[in-house]
């Protein structure tokens, strides 16, 4: 993986530290106040959102690989769609929303203060919702164990590809080997996917789940307008 170093202006005058940026067909990062940019795939859709939202308790697959959709603003590519469908993320993001209407149907059954004729309406929409999760929740099963899969290699690839960059003289990029690291002891290891020194392996707060756990001081923003890397 070639890359070179990037040091625009505009991330020179406004000082951020910690910042990333989708072009088309790659991010430009910033880290630690220095420049880089580096080809987009799959997995640097779930690192970028991890990196952007910390999330307070470690978060499933499934539902990383929904919220991450928010963030592909640019035209995905075919392996992209092609994971999406293969992963049953409209799927996913079908009977995520009918839990939360089941969830808002269940405050109406529990308002006292809600005329009765209401209360039957939701009664009746929320076992409708409830049979058809029942009839789904297999798909659900499945997709959630494919994605689990899915987004860990995905997130491993982009890790290895970073680790394997090299500047323009084709030295190990100096940004990228210290966002890598970055990378591995604040979203891996946390995450179970790494190993402690000593080469003992950590294991994840919970099965099938992602995290990122930033050190005092670094907080990441998201940056738009680059159209290419020029």
């Amino acid at each position: 993986m070639r890359t070179r170093q990037q040091t625009t202006g505009r991330n020179h005058r406004d000082g951020r530290q910690y910042a990333l940026c989708r072009g088309v067909g790659f991010w430009e990062l910033t880290f630690e106040g220095r420049h880089a940019v580096f080809k987009h795939e799959q997995g640097a859709l779930y690192v970028v959102w991890l990196l952007l939202h910390p999330p307070l308790e470690p978060l499933h697959a499934l539902a990383l690989a929904l919220e991450a959709r928010s963030l592909d603003g640019q035209p995905g590519g075919a392996d992209e769609i092609i994971q999406q469908r293969s992963l049953g993320l409209d799927d996913a993001e079908t009977i995520r929303r009918l839990r939360r209407r089941q969830g808002k149907l269940a405050a109406v059954l529990e308002d006292q203060r809600e005329i009765e004729p209401v209360k039957a309406e939701a009664r009746r929409e929320w076992e409708e919702i409830a049979d058809f999760l029942r009839q789904n929740s297999w798909r659900s099963r499945d997709s959630a164990q494919k994605c689990v899969r899915a987004v860990s290699m995905a997130i491993q690839r982009l890790h290895t590809h970073l680790v394997r960059a090299r500047d323009a003289e084709g030295r190990p990029h100096p940004v990228l080997q210290a966002f890598t690291r970055h990378l591995y002891d604040h979203l891996l290891i946390p995450s179970g996917r790494g190993r402690r020194p000593g080469g003992m392996r950590v294991a994840g707060a919970l099965a099938g789940c992602f995290t990122y756990e930033p050190p005092p001081g670094v907080v990441w923003s998201a940056e738009r307008g680059v159209s290419n890397a020029e």
